[in-house]
């Protein structure tokens, strides 16, 4: 749990305290709801310490700073800058200098809207992406997971497939070197060799991988259906199953569907744009970094060796986990209005 002093208490939290206080709550109440809804420690003396201070500027800002050059900055500055940063999360410190010039004919340099920025609680990472999804799809994805949550599914009798691309790689993601030594760059090849994998999981263990290369068609997608699906639906599901793939149109064409219907395949259909409720996308991300960390292949041969191997190591106990993954994402889905989950 972070500990905050008096002098360095985020402005967000500071204009918290004042709030909390004015709803009439004690300052050791207000202790305990940064501690628990923040993670912060902030002591109660430091609470009583900002609290006189406030009485007397009727201002949240520290004009006792360390740093003098914050005194530049007035509340209305402080706060044009929080909804600047609201309203365009990339707007950098020079764009802020620029737009403060305009709007109040200030003259501040980047280093005082920086460290302005991060007295408001403005952190800089990298973007957080997620699969785009279309407004027409949400209600559909929204649809879908309050029915599986209304009917408490548990996905007992699905079998989820996809395909996926793997390339050759032998360096995993992430690689530590000691201060002071020299960063060895590794080489990576401008057209690694890759191969395609088609492959499904149920909580009953999984389906044969089938490698390949080149492009995939209809014809090609139902010869890898009979050769590897429908063994596995009549040895691991004959009393019943529900079929699990993405909207791909050689998926969903006529002579697929006509071919699913002659062998006895129960397709389940899911809405578009919806890879974050298919649980062997993880399961894929495993693959991959099993390959790139202890395989690390340097051939084709090599490749689909290391693929073959590790997709025939699955239990069932490996793929329910993955699976159970479907418990957070499904709420995560409602709760977002049909929206990317984030996972």
């Amino acid at each position: 749990m972070a500990a905050a002093r008096l002098g360095r208490i985020p402005l967000h939290l500071r204009e918290k305290i004042v709030r909390l206080i004015s709803e009439g709550k004690s300052q050791r109440e207000v202790h305990m709801r940064l501690r628990d809804e923040d993670a912060v420690h902030v002591s109660t003396v430091s609470i009583c310490k900002f609290l006189g201070r406030y009485r007397r500027t009727g201002s949240c800002l520290d004009v006792r700073s360390k740093h003098p050059h914050l005194r530049i900055l007035k509340d209305p500055h402080i706060q044009f800058i929080d909804q600047q940063m609201k309203h365009d999360p990339e707007t950098t410190a020079a764009d802020l200098t620029r737009l403060l010039r305009q709007r109040f004919n200030v003259l501040v340099s980047s280093s005082t809207i920086k460290r302005a920025r991060n007295t408001l609680g403005w952190r800089c990472s990298k973007p957080k992406y997620c699969q785009m999804i279309r407004d027409a799809n949400k209600p559909k994805r929204l649809a879908f997971a309050t029915r599986c949550l209304r009917n408490r599914d548990n996905f007992d009798d699905c079998i989820f497939t996809d395909e996926t691309t793997v390339k050759i790689n032998t360096t995993a993601r992430k690689r530590f070197y000691k201060i002071g030594e020299e960063v060895n760059a590794v080489p990576k090849p401008k057209h690694p060799l890759q191969v395609h994998v088609w492959a499904g999981i149920s909580r009953r263990g999984a389906t044969g991988a089938y490698t390949f290369t080149g492009n995939m068609d209809s014809a090609y997608y139902q010869e890898i259906l009979r050769s590897k699906l429908v063994p596995f639906v009549n040895n691991t599901f004959p009393d019943s199953h529900r079929f699990v793939q993405d909207n791909d149109p050689k998926h969903v064409s006529h002579s697929t569907k006509n071919f699913m219907t002659a062998n006895g395949i129960n397709h389940w259909e899911t809405p578009p744009e919806s890879p974050d409720m298919n649980p062997i996308e993880n399961m894929w991300a495993a693959l991959k970094h099993h390959l790139s960390r202890y395989v690390k292949p340097k051939t084709q041969q090599e490749l689909v060796q290391g693929i073959d191997d590790f997709w025939n190591a699955l239990t069932p106990y490996t793929c329910n986990k993955y699976i159970d993954h479907l418990y957070k994402v499904i709420p995560k889905v409602i709760e977002k209005r049909g929206c990317a989950s984030g996972y």
